[in-house]
């Protein structure tokens, strides 16, 4: 084998394995929904899903317990806490712009409303405090 041919063989095995790097990452990489959120008309209102318990459709109120793994730049993807009577301690997985929506439970405990949509989880949080004028205060 010349070494021509040894270099286009390596070439062409480097490519391939690039190839089914990004066919594998683009099949199975976990979908945030980063590429679809859009900004909400009212701030203090915030759309996810509840992973922690089966939930079942319906209107319950709660307050923040907690907001942790906050990642992203501009949106950022949080786990928030709601203390609810009916389930405890749900676990609400939501996407926000941080700079102009801050997290259910940035300035500590608050009264929210949560809508569970469906069985799956699907949910809708609503603040009853309007914070949203103090846009970027992540602590």
């Amino acid at each position: 084998m010349t070494k021509v041919n040894k270099a286009i063989s390596i070439g062409v095995i480097v490519l391939l394995v690039g190839l089914i790097a990004f066919v594998g990452y683009k099949l199975y990489a976990p979908k945030t929904g980063y590429a679809t959120y859009k900004i909400p008309t009212n701030l203090n209102v915030f759309e996810g899903k509840i992973t922690n318990a089966k939930v079942n459709p319906g209107t319950i109120e709660g307050t923040s317990a907690y907001d942790s793994n906050c990642i992203g730049n501009q949106v950022t993807e949080c786990d928030g806490g709601i203390r609810t009577a009916e389930y405890g301690v749900l676990n609400f997985h939501y996407f926000h712009e941080m700079a102009i929506q801050p997290c259910i439970h940035m300035f500590g405990p608050e009264r929210l409303v949560v809508e569970i949509l469906d069985s799956d989880g699907n949910a809708r949080v609503t603040r009853t405090q309007d914070f949203s004028s103090m846009a970027g205060h992540h602590g």
